[in-house]
């Protein structure tokens, strides 16, 4: 896998130089001992361990083979928040490792890669869950003062996985994994509206290795009944990694986040639900499921291009559209959208309807990606993955969703078919 995608480092019919600044990958048993080998051969001396109370108990392995400076163990639910994020720094400055060992899941990585960045500290990363995508990426999803954001940050130097590990956590885990490569589905689609639409920079082999880390998945939930716990959940591991590594090459997280993901953090910032226990990838599977319906049943009855080209950007981001959701974020939304303070700077600004005719025909084609709903409701149902709000304790009603489907295009300046349906009034 890691040979694969090493080549696109090399050359790539895209044109663009790809860069990955993670250099080593082991997915084996004891795969510490690895870790121990790494650190010794690259000199590391001082390394700290970064976890939270549930994964804790895996740093025992670690700190037996490993001459660890500090574990900082962040208390109660570990979220990626500016609080855990300046424990962390604080950490740092105390300590003064040379290398920092993520050992965790999602929450932990986004913390400790955060933290790596701001404080110019290499990590490694020791997961402890096949949960998340974001075990590579170089962004970091924080929510920062009640705002979901992605900030720069660094990807691990080299990843360590061990099955007797990241099999023991529990199968929710697993699934939420399973959900979040799910999402991966619409992300490529999303990606691919943002080149037909603006000229968005697109690679075709990047979305290629994101789609193998789809399809493998698929495969492995539909072979769940008839292969081992470990072999599913360490092929779940490997679609994670593989999604992230694409990341990684894009230097975006482009290739494995659209519109599923911006309707999973709108609903993470609380500011039409409260706060409820649920899982990102669980709530990206949701998404992936309004999301999809949406696009198909827009694209089967033709997309209005009057009103596409008439959007008004003063109106979309007039303050008193979103205010009534995004509360006191409105302004930092608002800045999100319009980094320097002009309409200019929207993703939406840059639509342009040059050819109709090459615009339909391009959207058809990427529209291939995407499964029909039936298709993702039983993928989902084998994988014991959410299908509705309710099944993560959001309200299902009609107006919850309709408000999400208009609202989640502001989490972030990026351009998806939902973002052009809610800015043209369509949904």
């Amino acid at each position: 896998m890691f040979e694969k995608v090493k080549q696109l480092t090399e050359s790539c019919s895209c044109g663009k130089k790809h860069t990955l600044m993670t250099e080593e990958f082991a997915v084996e048993k004891d795969a510490h001992l690895l870790m121990a080998e790494y650190l010794k051969k690259h000199g590391y001396t001082s390394p700290a361990v970064i976890c939270d109370e549930n994964t804790h108990v895996f740093t025992h392995d670690i700190t037996k083979s490993i001459d660890v400076k500090a574990v900082l163990t962040v208390s109660g639910k570990a979220h990626a928040t500016e609080v855990f994020a300046a424990d962390a720094e604080d950490f740092i400055r105390k300590h003064s490792p040379d290398v920092l060992i993520a050992c965790g899941s999602g929450s932990v990585h986004d913390i400790t890669r955060y933290a790596a960045h701001t404080m110019d500290v290499p990590f490694v990363s020791y997961p402890t869950a096949a949960s998340v995508d974001g075990y590579v990426s170089g962004v970091a999803a924080m929510t920062w003062y009640g705002q979901k954001l992605t900030f720069e940050a660094v990807p691990p130097k080299a990843v360590f996985a061990s099955p007797e590990v990241f099999v023991t956590a529990p199968e929710r885990l697993t699934a939420s994994g399973v959900g979040d490569v799910l999402g991966k589905y619409n992300s490529l689609f999303d990606w691919n509206v943002g080149r037909i639409f603006t000229g968005e920079y697109y690679c075709p082999e990047i979305a290629a290795i994101t789609r193998e880390a789809v399809d493998e998945t698929v495969e492995a939930i539909k072979r769940r009944a008839d292969i081992s716990k470990e072999e599913y959940t360490t092929k779940v591991m490997y679609a994670l990694l593989l999604s992230g590594l694409a990341m990684q090459l894009a230097g975006n997280s482009r290739p494995a986040s659209g519109a599923e993901h911006h309707m999973s953090h709108l609903w993470e910032m609380h500011l039409m639900n409260e706060e409820v226990d649920a899982l990102h990838g669980e709530k990206v599977a949701v998404g992936l499921n309004i999301v999809a319906d949406t696009y198909k049943k827009a694209l089967l009855c033709g997309l209005d291009y009057d009103k596409i080209g008439r959007i008004e950007l003063e109106k979309v981001f007039a303050k008193g559209r979103i205010s009534p959701v995004f509360g006191e974020l409105t302004e930092p939304t608002l800045k999100e959208n319009l980094p320097d303070g002009t309409l200019s700077s929207s993703s939406l600004a840059k639509i342009k309807l040059d050819d109709i005719d090459r615009i339909n025909k391009e959207l058809a084609e990427a529209a291939g990606v995407l499964p029909e709903a039936d298709e993702i409701i039983n993928l989902c149902t084998l994988a014991d993955v959410p299908v509705k709000p309710s099944d993560v304790g959001l309200p299902s009603d009609e107006e919850f969703i309709k408000k999400s489907l208009k609202y989640a295009p502001y989490v972030r300046n990026r351009i998806t078919l939902l973002k052009i349906l809610s800015a043209a009034d369509i949904i």
